[in-house]
């Protein structure tokens, strides 16, 4: 892998499976549920993004090998969906989630989107997918697994403390911030396809005379 150090691959993580992106989404799906529910709603986001984020470590060599797709491939299409849903955020489609789907099991919510793609995004499913294909030892399998669990963990702890800080927050505030995050996923989408299309030789990005 390009990332070599252990704090390197862990800010790769938590980039890719954090809480940040889903933050301001939980809260505003979630503001007019009963506190326990919105817990449930936690932990079943959190682990939804968990078992995922494991299988596709443990399993991701194994399925690249059987459907025959490349890692550019792979980052193209994840930044595709990033794009979509920061294009949706930006619009203010994804703070009325709630609003739009009021009869929808809360249960289902959490696994999408706010297990995927939001806690495990395009970037997260496609560092799990490279460090399986290229992670040989049992001590660094072991490491990357120890920090999906850590990751999951923090989580969760934010998630539950998602009352707390919606205490400070209007729901205009919500909205503005989501606004912003979008276009900060929208970037990082971009930023995403044109890498893809890079490693698959499509366009060169060197910079060089």
């Amino acid at each position: 892998m390009n990332i070599i150090s252990p704090l390197e691959i862990f800010l790769a993580l938590f980039i890719g499976m954090g809480p940040i992106k889903v933050l301001l989404i939980y809260i505003a799906t979630t503001e007019n549920m009963d506190k326990s529910v919105r817990r449930r709603v936690a932990r079943r986001t959190v682990l939804v993004a968990g078992m995922v984020s494991l299988g596709l470590f443990l399993l991701g060599a194994i399925l690249q090998a059987m459907l025959h797709f490349s890692i550019g491939s792979l980052t193209i299409f994840g930044g595709l969906i990033l794009l979509i849903l920061a294009l949706g955020m930006v619009s203010g489609g994804g703070s009325s989630t709630q609003r739009e789907h009021g009869d929808t099991d809360p249960m289902s919510l959490a696994v999408s989107p706010l297990a995927i793609p939001l806690t495990l995004n395009p970037v997260g499913i496609v560092v799990l997918v490279v460090a399986s294909v290229e992670v040989q030892d049992l001590a660094t399998t072991v490491l990357i697994i120890a920090m999906i669990v850590v990751i999951a963990l923090i989580d969760l702890g934010v998630l539950y403390s998602a009352d707390r800080v919606a205490k400070y927050l209007s729901h205009a505030t919500v909205e503005l911030l989501e606004r912003v995050l979008g276009i900060l996923l929208g970037a990082l989408a971009v930023e995403l396809v044109v890498t893809g299309m890079a490693t698959l030789g499509i366009i060169n990005l060197s910079t060089g005379h």
